[in-house]
């Protein structure tokens, strides 16, 4: 079987397979070889797909299963944000290819969300130097294209459920143009231009929001990230918190 076209900007490289255990995984081996970034890794299937907190990814045959290896310049903390640009340009790239028919909205830190059901998961996982700077990133992402799970803890949607039926070498090939687009504005800019695109899509934004940390539940609104990322949450008693890691639960 020939491997599928996918178009692609200079510099990035596909890296096919019809069964891999994760996506991620074969994107560290290569980061760890000495692989340049732009290697990108789709597979049909995965045996092992993981999301946040080691949770399990399901992986049939006709969703999204694809990561980008990137060697940015910077420390591990400045890095990490790029988890942002990726959803901005999944989102976008879901635009382009659904005709606005799917408008996705993003949800922190890292998932792209419809009618209040995820559609989208986003894994960054990275390799530091002395502990300190960064020497790869990988950002790992999970697009329902065909399927979705059922799971009524965490309810998630798929495209085809919302009557997109889309060609997924189209949605890679508008999703890595946008990154490409959106990492030319993050090193003129930095994170600023990101983050008040990012905002205009935000799930939640000025609704009530429960945030689980290690030491205690605060709860309030979502008034928005600060310039490092963290998300923004003011009580009751107009106090502003800022969460920078932890479990976010929305209204809807």
């Amino acid at each position: 079987m020939t491997d599928p076209v996918v178009r692609l900007p200079d510099g990035y490289v596909l890296h096919f397979h019809e069964v891999i255990d994760s996506t991620n995984e074969e994107a560290k081996r290569l980061g760890d070889k000495g692989a340049p970034g732009g290697a990108l890794i789709w597979a049909r299937r995965q045996l092992a797909g993981r999301g946040r907190r080691g949770r399990e990814w399901k992986s049939p045959v006709g969703n999204l299963f694809l990561s980008l290896l990137l060697r940015p310049d910077g420390p591990l903390q400045e890095t990490a944000r790029l988890t942002f640009l990726a959803a901005l340009a999944m989102a976008e790239a879901i635009d382009m290819v659904t005709a606005r028919q799917v408008v996705a909205q993003c949800k922190w830190p890292n998932d792209l969300m419809v009618d209040g059901c995820k559609l989208c998961g986003i894994l960054l996982e990275s390799a530091s130097v002395s502990g300190r700077d960064t020497d790869y990133l990988v950002i790992g992402t999970g697009v329902n294209i065909a399927f979705h799970p059922d799971d009524s803890e965490r309810p998630s949607i798929s495209l085809a459920s919302l009557g997109a039926m889309i060609r997924t070498e189209d949605l890679i090939s508008a999703y890595v143009s946008r990154m490409d687009d959106l990492l030319d504005q993050w090193h003129i800019h930095g994170f600023d231009a990101v983050r008040e695109s990012w905002l205009a899509r935000a799930y939640g934004f000025g609704d009530p929001i429960v945030a689980r940390l290690s030491e205690r539940t605060l709860a309030g609104t979502f008034v928005g990230l600060d310039h490092g990322g963290s998300l923004i949450l003011k009580d009751q008693e107009g106090i502003e918190h800022i969460i920078g890691a932890g479990e976010v639960f929305f209204k809807s």
